[in-house]
């Protein structure tokens, strides 16, 4: 039985270019078509609406690189990997690093789309940074990385960016109302602020990391944002709140931090404004975000972003401030 990807039919391409572009399609099979949806076959399981069934074997010849190891190698290997721009990023099992050159050099020759190959040995540090080892390819970790029609340049090794959020960066951006004001409180190389001000959001994007700063302007630039639509502030957030406004939509991607914030930034948000708060949850249900935020907010979507581990997932809540009767009367 094999996880399927279940789309309508006229979002099929667009699926299969963002499932492409993170490697999470899976080339040994075909994809299961029916009247009005598409099921597309996966790697690993993505956001969305899952459908296990029985798989439709390919006879074209497959992309999977560990068809090009050792038995003893590949029964380690693992399926999955990141694709950010021309570089896959793959986390390795401890028993197979020292074949890490064989590994990277079966990913390029399995990849046309794959230049370089960098092992991921975990996120960490004030600034969450991927620790990156190149083990294939040219000595950079600048590459620019397509997404929903518009295209992000930055040095992996030194700002955070997960491919995996482009579909949840476009769910969110069909949310927002032109003219709407928008805090990107963690916002990284501005992924998130990049495409809300493509829907023609105001955005605040604020991150304590120079390189951020950097490559963040230069793709507010690459997608031709204006500069009256956004502005970027290098300090961490708790050292401006104060200073900054109230807004009608507030983006909180700091998953292993975020719920520590929520006191800082709940009272920024306009009544009736919305909050999106991503957070590492564990699976068995012991955690209740909602229990950082007071009576004036109640969440009004919940939704698995991607699995993180056996026990854990990246989950977000859209979370309301609601309009009292009071607010409403005063307004």
């Amino acid at each position: 039985m094999i996880k399927h990807l279940k789309v309508p039919d006229s979002k099929a391409q667009e699926s299969k270019e963002f499932l492409e572009s993170i490697d999470a399609l899976n080339r040994d099979f075909l994809p299961i078509k029916r009247e009005d949806f598409v099921l597309w076959p996966l790697n690993f399981e993505v956001e969305g609406e899952i459908v296990e069934c029985q798989g439709l074997i390919t006879s074209q010849s497959s992309r999977d690189y560990r068809n090009r190891l050792p038995t003893e190698i590949r029964k380690l290997a693992p399926r999955a990997f990141d694709i950010f721009g021309d570089i896959a990023i793959i986390k390795l099992p401890d028993e197979i690093s020292e074949f890490s050159g064989l590994i990277a050099k079966a990913l390029i020759a399995s990849n046309p789309n794959i230049s370089k190959v960098a092992q991921d040995l975990g996120v960490g540090g004030q600034y969450r940074i991927r620790k990156l080892e190149l083990i294939g390819g040219e000595p950079s970790f600048v590459s620019v990385h397509r997404e929903n029609g518009m295209v992000f340049k930055l040095d992996i090794s030194k700002v955070y960016f997960s491919p995996r959020l482009a579909t949840e960066r476009e769910r969110v951006s069909n949310l927002v109302v032109p003219g709407e004001k928008i805090l990107d409180a963690f916002a990284g190389a501005a992924p998130f602020s990049v495409t809300l001000a493509r829907k023609g959001g105001r955005v605040t994007a604020v991150d304590a990391n120079p390189n951020s700063e950097k490559w963040a302007h230069e793709n507010f630039i690459l997608n031709r944002i204006p500069k009256s639509d956004y502005n970027f502030i290098c300090s961490k957030i708790e050292n401006v709140v104060a200073d900054l406004g109230s807004y009608d939509r507030i983006i909180m991607n700091n998953p292993t931090n975020s719920l520590s914030y929520v006191d800082k930034l709940d009272s920024l948000v306009k009544p009736g404004g919305c909050i999106h708060l991503y957070c590492m949850v564990p699976k068995d249900g012991s955690l209740d975000v909602m229990d950082n935020f007071n009576s004036e907010f109640e969440c009004t979507r919940t939704r698995e972003v991607h699995p993180y581990s056996s026990t854990t997932s990246l989950m977000v809540f859209d979370i309301k401030r609601v309009i009292s009767n009071v607010q409403s009367g005063n307004q």
